[in-house]
């Protein structure tokens, strides 16, 4: 195994299952609403004040980094464990859903999840231990156990998943700096890589791990990709070619320390703007066509926000909690519902 990859899986999962000192509200029951947050008219209007849809037990490993939603309900994928939860957006309510191979200890996690085209859920999984694969899993529409779908051996840390129009996956690599391409039969190529998309811990201050944490979070916009780049605060276009090819990736937003140092989960909102995840700052900012950047939800219920994805005009928002629930101090891994007018 590649010494530096040993490293980042040993810090990322054994900060991951840390116990917290304070503990998470019991499973399947939504978190008390904010007094400063307007009841809903009903169990699934949309809210009107970032609420916590559900938290999670960091001491039992609960960590949610991936989410996907469908027809009112979030998958959310707990990275030390394998395991997807269904959860009920409107109530909060949350039963097992499936699950991949268990990583083994200190030497795997699972990352990224979303719906393809098909309606079936595909998540990423990072390994280095040969007995359990690496790679892109799907699940069957009734739950239970994964399969594996795609894998490939240069393919170390997949982690944003998005499907385009033609029904291919695209995946990136946090460790190499890169964005695969999965058909739809599972034959994984390498698409695109640059050194705009390789991490680098030394900048932005710092970032206090040994480790790279390149591409990140993925989306499509006016025919391009954009992927984060999370050591280096920064989002990376990548042109999509008429035959299909990757152009020259480029900055689009950033270097920005300030603002998107950290930036994980990527996704795009109804007016065309991005939406960050930024979790070493525990906020979610708004990067507008225009430029200009504004903090969208920090501080009080948001800790260390991870994925990012919709349900209508409701964005929805995992709370990874890692930096706190590594430190031992209090962590509140969960789901956080964010009206899209924030």
């Amino acid at each position: 195994m590649n010494k530096r990859l040993q490293t980042i899986l040993s810090v990322v999962v054994v900060v991951g299952l840390a116990a917290c000192a304070e503990p998470a509200p019991s499973a399947g029951k939504a978190a008390a609403t904010p007094a400063s947050a307007a009841a809903p008219a009903a169990p699934t209007a949309a809210p009107t004040a970032i609420t916590m849809v559900t938290a999670f037990d960091p001491g039992a490993g609960e960590l949610p980094e991936g989410v996907a939603t469908k027809d009112g309900f979030a998958y959310v994928g707990f990275a030390p464990l394998g395991e997807i939860v269904k959860v009920d957006l409107g109530t909060g309510a949350r039963t097992r859903f499936a699950k991949l191979p268990k990583p083994v200890p200190n030497k795997g996690f699972m990352t990224g999840l979303t719906f393809g085209p098909d309606g079936l859920l595909y998540a990423a999984l990072v390994s280095f231990d040969p007995s359990v694969q690496a790679g892109v899993y799907r699940v069957s529409t009734a739950g239970g156990d994964a399969s594996l779908f795609a894998k490939d051996p240069k393919m170390v840390f997949p982690n944003g998943l998005v499907f385009d129009s033609s029904g291919a996956l695209f995946v990136t690599d946090s460790a190499a700096g890169a964005i695969f391409k999965v058909a739809r039969s599972g034959a994984v190529t390498a698409w695109t890589s640059s050194a705009l998309l390789a991490g680098d811990p030394s900048q932005c201050g710092g970032s206090g791990n040994p480790f790279p944490i390149g591409a990140n979070g993925l989306a499509i916009r006016d025919g391009a990709f954009f992927a984060t780049n999370t050591d280096k605060g920064s989002i990376v276009r990548v042109a999509i070619n008429p035959d299909g090819s990757a152009g020259a990736p480029a900055i689009a937003v950033g270097p920005d320390c300030g603002a998107l140092a950290g930036a994980d989960g990527l996704t795009v909102d109804p007016r065309g703007d991005f939406v960050v995840a930024v979790n070493r700052q525990d906020k979610v900012v708004r990067v507008a066509k225009t430029g200009g950047i504004d903090v969208v939800a920090t501080g009080g219920s948001v800790d260390f926000p991870a994925s990012l994805t919709w349900s209508g005009t409701t964005m929805i928002s995992t709370n990874f909690a890692l930096a706190k629930a590594s430190t031992g101090r209090p962590a509140k891994p969960g789901l956080l519902a964010i009206p899209e007018h924030l």
